[in-house]
């Protein structure tokens, strides 16, 4: 090989890389064909002890007919959507209030107990800490939106236990 085939050759491998790199974030589309309106989110904690906490993202929706969102990508997660009615919503777990108590033991058979470690699905986008990207499929090409100022909701911290009505 002489010396302007090689470059050439090295040119097109370096350029073939940095086109995979850019592929995959940032393709948002400007509106959805439906609407959301006040879109918000809140966080949570358990009042038991290793109970857990989290972060809700909610966007209520009219108009949505055959489209199904399927992702919320949120603070650098990515949750599975959930509708109900005209609400979808993401579910991201925090590292507040996580029970961390494992059995260590050479049996196997104590070591049953222990849970699984929660390991977040990343997503590929860089946010605001208000900013969410949700993902939908358009005539079989996928779509990310994403949706700036989320209002933030009053915090919900549930009891250790239901109340006794008397």
């Amino acid at each position: 090989m002489n010396n302007t085939s090689r470059l050439l050759f090295y040119f097109l491998i370096s350029m073939s890389f940095i086109n995979c790199s850019t592929v995959k974030t940032n393709n948002f589309v400007e509106a959805v064909p439906f609407v959301i309106t006040a879109p918000y989110y809140n966080s949570w904690i358990s009042g038991i002890k290793g109970g857990g906490s989290g972060i809700n993202v909610f966007l209520p929706v009219s108009d949505i007919q055959n489209i199904v969102v399927d992702s919320i990508h949120f603070r650098g997660e990515k949750a599975i959507v959930v509708k109900k009615g005209s609400l979808i919503f993401g579910r991201f777990k925090t590292a507040d209030n996580q029970s961390r108590d494992f059995i260590m033991s050479s049996n196997q058979k104590d070591e049953f107990q222990n849970r699984l470690v929660y390991k977040a699905d990343l997503s590929p986008f860089v946010l605001a800490n208000n900013e969410c990207v949700i993902s939908y499929r358009l005539l079989d090409k996928r779509v990310y939106y994403k949706i700036s100022n989320l209002k933030k909701g009053e915090s919900i911290a549930y009891p250790s236990a239901p109340t006794k009505n008397r």
